[in-house]
C-alpha cells in the first residue's frame, strides 16, 4: 500500500512541475517601444587627443569592428582614421520619419549637398553627406521609416532607409540594409539611452556594396540627447501674447496641433530640455553588446516561488488524503 501512495504522490508532484513550467502560462513581455522624434547630434570632436561625440569610421576589408581602418586625410584629428560629424540643418537624426536626400544631390564637382542628418565633410578630397531615404538611390528598394526603439535603457531599431552620397556615387549605409538582411560585417543598430538626461549613444556597422569601397563596412557612431533642437540646443518657445490680446501682424498663423501617438509609441518634442552627454573616447564601442531583435519573456521570480509552493503543498495533501481514504476502508 505504502509503495501504491509513494507511487501516486510521485506522480501527482510531476504533474504539478509541469504546470509551473514557464511554457504553462503566459509572462510578461518586455518589449521595445518606439521613440520617434529628433536624435539631436553632439558634434565630433578630437580635443586633447581622443575623440568625442559623433564620428565615423571606415573598417578595412580584412577588420572589424575594433579596426584596422582606413585612414582619411581630410581629418582634423591626429587618429585621421575618424572622420568627425556635426549636426545638419535638421539638428540630426529623426526617428519616425525620412529625411531625404535633395533631387540634384551634388554639386558640379561631386560634392554631396545633402545637409540635414549631418553637414556635408570632406572624405577624400570630396564632400560625403548623409540621408534617409523612402526608396534607396543605390538599390531602388523601398526602406521602413527609420525608426529608433528604447527597451529598458537599451536601444536598437531599423535605419534601413540611411545612405551617403559622394563623388557622384551613393552607398547604402543602414542597418539593416533594404529588405531586412544583416549581410557581411553589418550589425543592428544598438545604443545606450538616459531617459532621465535623454543623453543617447547609437552605433551600428554596414557593408558597402559596390563602388570603389566595395566591402568596405562604415561604423557610426552617433552621440547626443534626445529631444534637442538644431545644434543640439533645444529650441526656446516665443513669449505668449497678453490674454485677449490680437496676435500681432506678422504672427504666422496658429499650428495645427499634434495627432496623438499610437497606443504604446514614445513621441520627444523638440521644446524638451535635456543635459548634456557626457564625452565618449574612440576606444568606447557599443557594437560588442548582443543586441535582442526579438522580444523576450520574463518570469517574474515571485510566480516561482509560489507555484513550487503550491506544487509541494498539493503533493502532500495528495498523500495524506490518500492514507486517510485507505484506512477508512
Amino acid at each position: 500500500m505504502i509503495k501504491h501512495l509513494t507511487r501516486r504522490a510521485t506522480v501527482a508532484l510531476v504533474v504539478a512541475a509541469a504546470a509551473m513550467s514557464p511554457a504553462a502560462y503566459p509572462a510578461v513581455a518586455d518589449t521595445a517601444t518606439p521613440l520617434n522624434g529628433l536624435f539631436a547630434l553632439t558634434p565630433g570632436s578630437c580635443a586633447e587627443g581622443r575623440a568625442t561625440g559623433s564620428y565615423f569610421r571606415m573598417i578595412l576589408p580584412a577588420g572589424d569592428a575594433s579596426g584596422p581602418y582606413l585612414a582619411n586625410g581630410d581629418s582634423t584629428c591626429s587618429d585621421n582614421t575618424v572622420t568627425l560629424l556635426a549636426p545638419g540643418t535638421d539638428g540630426g537624426l529623426k526617428s519616425g520619419e525620412y529625411q531625404p536626400q535633395p533631387a540634384s544631390a551634388f554639386d558640379g564637382n561631386g560634392n554631396a549637398v545633402s545637409g540635414s542628418i549631418t553637414q556635408p565633410v570632406k572624405f577624400y578630397g570630396v564632400g560625403f553627406a548623409t540621408a534617409s531615404n523612402q526608396t534607396d538611390p543605390q538599390t531602388g528598394q523601398g526602406t521602413s521609416t527609420p525608426q529608433i526603439t528604447v527597451s529598458g535603457d537599451k536601444l536598437g531599431g531599423d535605419l534601413s532607409a540611411f545612405g551617403v552620397t559622394w563623388n557622384n556615387q551613393v552607398f547604402n549605409q543602414g542597418a539593416p540594409k533594404p529588405g531586412g538582411a544583416l549581410p557581411g560585417k553589418t550589425t543592428a543598430v544598438t545604443g545606450a539611452y538616459d531617459r532621465g538626461s535623454g543623453a543617447f549613444i547609437l552605433e551600428w556597422t554596414s557593408q558597402i556594396v559596390g563602388g570603389p569601397f566595395n566591402d568596405f563596412t562604415g561604423l557610426w557612431h552617433l552621440v547626443g540627447k534626445v529631444g534637442g533642437g538644431p545644434g543640439g540646443a533645444a529650441a526656446a518657445p516665443p513669449p505668449a501674447p497678453a490674454p485677449g490680446a490680437p496676435p500681432p501682424p506678422d504672427a504666422p498663423p496658429a499650428a495645427a496641433a499634434p495627432a496623438a501617438p499610437a497606443p504604446g509609441q514614445v513621441v520627444v518634442q523638440a521644446g524638451q530640455q535635456f543635459a548634456s552627454p557626457p564625452p565618449l573616447s574612440a576606444g568606447q564601442q557599443l557594437i560588442a553588446l548582443p543586441v535582442d531583435d526579438n522580444p523576450r519573456t520574463v518570469t517574474p521570480p515571485w510566480v516561482i516561488a509560489l507555484l513550487v509552493f503550491v506544487a509541494i503543498g498539493g503533493g502532500i495533501l495528495f498523500v495524506v488524503g490518500e492514507r486517510i481514504f485507505s484506512r477508512g476502508r
